[in-house]
């Protein structure tokens, strides 16, 4: 079962209607949907006009049913990026700024499991015509699988796995060194010494690479 939270900024109620649609569209496991209004009061019709519109549009739209079964809150909070991420999944940053988007974006790299999602078109609307979510007019992409973003994550990942083998080498050779100290008779075998400094060296140097390689990219 997922969780996911809508961030909100713009008042356009249909704009959340197919985000809603979108995520249970590409994540049908996602039970649960949180608005979180940024800095401003929750108009105490919004949860009523979505199920409202939901329901209309799921009469003649199945992309929309799934939405009418999702259990749906709404809260104030921040922009504290870390703040806005825990505890879920999901979060949908397509109706808030690129600025609050990316700090959300940047915040979730070190959280594995965490998707940051954005609904898009693949087509143009008419003036009249409604913005309606159908099988191929539109994308939903979690950005942490794409472009910079996530070469960004890749790279965190690979620098934090590499940095957590060199600590616990680093960590034997310092055990192995204490040792020697306090049991007079300890032997430390040169093998095991040359091995250890050999394994510290490649993980320092695989270290470095990717980092000029995050750096390049």
């Amino acid at each position: 079962m997922m969780k996911a939270k809508i961030l909100v900024q713009s008042p356009n109620i249909d704009t959340y209607i197919n985000i809603i649609a979108a995520i249970c569209k590409k994540y049908p496991s996602v039970t649960e949907i949180v608005f979180s209004f940024l800095n401003k009061s929750v108009n105490d019709n919004f949860i009523n006009d979505v199920r409202i519109k939901l329901a209309n549009l799921a009469s003649h739209n199945s992309l929309y049913s799934k939405g009418v079964k999702v259990s749906i809150e709404a809260v104030i909070e921040d922009e504290n990026g870390s703040n806005l991420i825990d505890g879920f999944n999901l979060i949908d940053v397509t109706a808030v700024s690129k600025e609050i988007a990316l700090n959300v974006a940047a915040s979730s790299v070190e959280k594995k499991n965490v998707k940051i999602c954005q609904l898009s078109w693949t087509k143009k609307f008419e003036k009249d015509e409604k913005w309606i979510i159908e099988d191929n007019n539109h994308l939903y992409d979690d950005l942490l699988s794409k472009g910079a973003l996530s070469k960004l994550y890749k790279n965190y990942f690979q620098k934090r796995t590499v940095i957590f083998v060199f600590a616990v080498i680093f960590g034997a050779l310092l055990l192995t060194s204490i040792l020697k100290i306090i049991l007079k008779d300890f032997i430390i075998p040169s093998d095991l010494v040359n091995i250890l400094s050999l394994l510290i060296g490649a993980a320092g140097l695989y270290l470095a690479a990717v980092s000029l390689r995050g750096s390049a990219t």
